[in-house]
């Protein structure tokens, strides 16, 4: 679904140092994003985690949650089976991630155990009910991306803890907070920090072992922008890449 690349600017004078294919970056910057909210927000004793989707999205999901956290367990959905078992069979026992991935039939089989729920769909509709929810649970929602885009059902993020990654960029893009918010359901300050607060330690992270804690990303500059330059030092340390005359 994404095609990009990525420009890194020498900061001084502008002048381009390296050109990097922009969604593989993405997925993994994307990835980090909520390996770093599920380090904060997620219960410590987390063991069991539920994927949905099954593209570049959501093999960046669980490798992250399970670098956060000791995961035992993975349940993976997808509408299309088939998608699921070739994400199951590529990721199982890769770095963290443990050796068997479960192909969940439903929604509701996927969520019941988890403890962390990744989302990483197009979905216009919630993926999952919010009666299925386990106390504790924490959600990183990454998939929905426009006002039109749902993947959380607006009574869990009424309910939980909610963390974004940017308070503008999620009132102007993020469907699963921007619904809740026409019906009625909450107001702005529902919103209670950004990521960045929490690991500043300016915002509290999860308050108790039972609260719902759901981060919502969209997405922002600033890490492309760092995880293109901690690329391109790992480059040079490697020996990796191409050097061109520009």
């Amino acid at each position: 679904m994404i095609q990009a690349a990525v420009v890194l600017l020498e900061a001084e004078t502008g002048r381009p140092i390296a050109l990097l294919e922009g969604s593989a970056l993405t997925a993994i910057r994307t990835g980090a994003a909520s390996g770093a909210a599920a380090d904060v927000l997620a219960r410590s004793d987390s063991r069991v985690v539920a994927i949905f989707g099954a593209g570049a999205q959501a093999r960046t999901q669980l490798e992250a949650v399970c670098s956060a956290r000791k995961i035992e367990a993975v349940s993976v959905f997808d509408p299309s089976p088939e998608k699921s078992r070739v994400l199951a069979e590529e990721m199982a026992g890769r770095g963290n991630i443990p050796n068997e991935i479960r192909v969940a039939e439903s929604p509701s089989q996927a969520v019941r155990d988890a403890d962390i729920i990744c989302t990483a769909t197009t979905s216009s509709r919630a993926v999952f009910l919010d009666r299925d929810l386990k106390p504790g649970v924490h959600i990183c929602a990454v998939g929905g991306y426009t006002a039109e885009m749902q993947e959380v059902p607006a009574e869990t993020i009424q309910r939980a803890h909610l963390v974004v990654d940017s308070r503008s960029a999620a009132l102007a893009e993020a469907g699963d907070i921007i619904q809740p918010l026409r019906n009625g359901l909450i107001t702005v300050d529902h919103i209670s920090a950004e990521l960045g607060e929490i690991l500043l330690g300016r915002k509290p992270g999860r308050k108790t072992e039972a609260e719902i804690t759901c981060f919502k990303s969209v997405g922002i500059a600033v890490q492309d922008a760092m995880a293109a330059q901690l690329a391109l030092h790992n480059a040079h340390q490697l020996g990796l890449g191409q050097s061109v005359n520009f």
